[in-house]
């Protein structure tokens, strides 16, 4: 099978072939700075376009593309556009508030305003992860039918082409369809706890054509429906054997080598699969590079030596909200939660009202709630605003070097959110304790305090 040999090492590979049949151009302004490149990129985060901001915060920059949906990136921050041919659009936004105000305007603006206030509507409509996730499957159906109906609400409310329309409909329902797909994960994710939905529920995703190369082109929420189908396919195989039949039925050429290309990351998933993973990869290809990177990853899984209960914790010390140092000694005498967050990842801003709901639970109690900021150093005043905008209490923290500070380095952190809980003498109770929306996480603290 000659497309085993021809994967190309890159734990990014960008496999779609965009025809340069038209010019865009993306103008405007960023207040509030805190990085000086703003970009465009494919859904493998390809750049296309960039362009570096003036003193004033103005950038300019073009590019020839298909129509479709691309990124808007500017540092940890990215949105949705779609962009057609032909387009001259403007874009504003302030970087302490990226999501709630970015703004177009231009030829093109109407469908990038849409995608802007989607993102936000899509925020409110499943913040409340108690009611969204969890409830009975019929329940969780409807939801997620609500969030499809209530953005097609919003889409006929802007004058759009019909190209556009039809797009974002299609793009709708395979986002449906996605969290057909996820619930059982997204429910672990956000609750802390396993489900095992009827064979019933998943029947929408069996009358899918997971062979449409056009879409996997050009639907983002298509692409990560597939790639969630195949993986979950491959890793549900027993041993390689079983993972290497799976990813050889794949008949589509971009389909197979997206899924090729991220079996690198699944070395690092579970430490008990790491060696199928390995050896799958070596049985997909012969490039030399990319199997003695996955051979060196392989090593470093295995031989890392993760903190666990009982141990010491390390030390830290940052500083604080108001200017001072904290360290964790200092809280000794206490229990200490820790949540390792940063105002750019979604999934730890949806803990900010569960964590709130911690502090104000045990607020008398001997526990210390500590938010410890990843954010770079350049995005501080960012990291000030956010935590003024959303009212967050206990003690707030901003680490020294983002993911690289030796507290982060210590516990292995390269994923948030992350919570740690640590006892009153300094040792650790749970270097990945439950997450303040997890039902579990309340006993445990219940438990430990009375």
């Amino acid at each position: 099978m000659n497309k085993l040999l021809t994967i190309l090492f890159t734990l990014c590979i960008s496999i779609s072939v965009f025809a340069k049949s038209g010019k865009i151009t993306l103008s405007g302004k960023v207040t509030n700075p805190s990085v000086n490149t703003i970009k465009i990129t494919d859904f493998d985060h390809k750049e296309l376009a960039s362009a570096e901001l003036d003193a004033t915060g103005l950038f300019k920059m073009s590019a020839k593309i298909e129509d479709g949906f691309y990124f808007l990136s500017y540092g940890r921050n990215s949105a949705y556009i779609y962009l057609y041919p032909k387009d001259e659009l403007s874009a504003s936004f302030d970087a302490n508030h990226f999501d709630e105000t970015l703004m177009f305007k231009g030829q093109g603006a109407e469908r990038n305003n849409y995608l802007a206030k989607k993102s936000v509507l899509n925020q409110k409509l499943t913040e409340d992860l108690d009611a969204f996730y969890k409830v009975d499957e019929t329940t969780y159906l409807a939801n997620i039918s609500n969030v499809k109906s209530k953005h097609l609400e919003a889409l006929n409310n802007y004058n759009i082409e019909p190209f556009f329309k039809t797009a974002e409909e299609k793009s709708l329902e395979y986002g449906r369809l996605l969290s057909i797909q996820n619930y059982k994960s997204s429910y672990k994710f956000y609750l802390g706890e396993e489900i095992t939905p009827s064979d019933a529920f998943f029947a929408p995703i069996q009358k899918v054509d997971l062979t449409n190369e056009e879409d996997f082109k050009k639907q983002p929420y298509y692409r990560y429906l597939v790639n969630s189908v195949w993986s979950k396919r491959i890793n549900e195989a027993p041993d390689v054997n079983g993972m290497f039949k799976v990813i050889r039925s794949i008949k589509s050429q971009p389909i197979f080598v997206s899924l090729a290309n991220g079996l690198y990351g699944k070395i690092s998933s579970k430490k008990e699969r790491a060696k199928d993973y390995l050896d799958l990869i070596k049985r997909l290809t012969n490039n030399t590079k990319y199997i003695e990177a996955s051979e060196k990853r392989y090593e470093e899984v295995m031989n890392a030596k993760g903190l666990t209960k009982g141990d010491i914790s390390p030390e830290f010390s940052y500083e604080s909200i108001d200017g001072e140092t904290v360290s964790l000694s200092d809280l000794k005498g206490k229990y200490v939660y820790i949540d390792v967050w940063a105002t750019w990842c979604g999934p730890c801003i949806k803990q900010v009202p569960y964590l709130k709901a911690l502090e104000k639970r045990y607020h008398d109690k001997a526990i210390v709630f500590v938010s410890i900021s990843v954010d770079k150093e350049k995005v501080k005043d960012t990291w000030k605003q956010f935590i003024a905008d959303k009212e967050l209490g206990g003690l707030q923290l901003f680490a020294d070097k983002s993911f690289d500070s030796d507290f982060m380095n210590a516990y292995s952190i390269n994923s948030i959110p992350r919570f740690i809980l640590i006892d009153p003498e300094g040792k650790i109770i749970d270097p990945e304790a439950p997450r303040p929306s997890f039902e579990k996480t309340k006993v445990l603290l219940d438990e430990l305090l009375e």
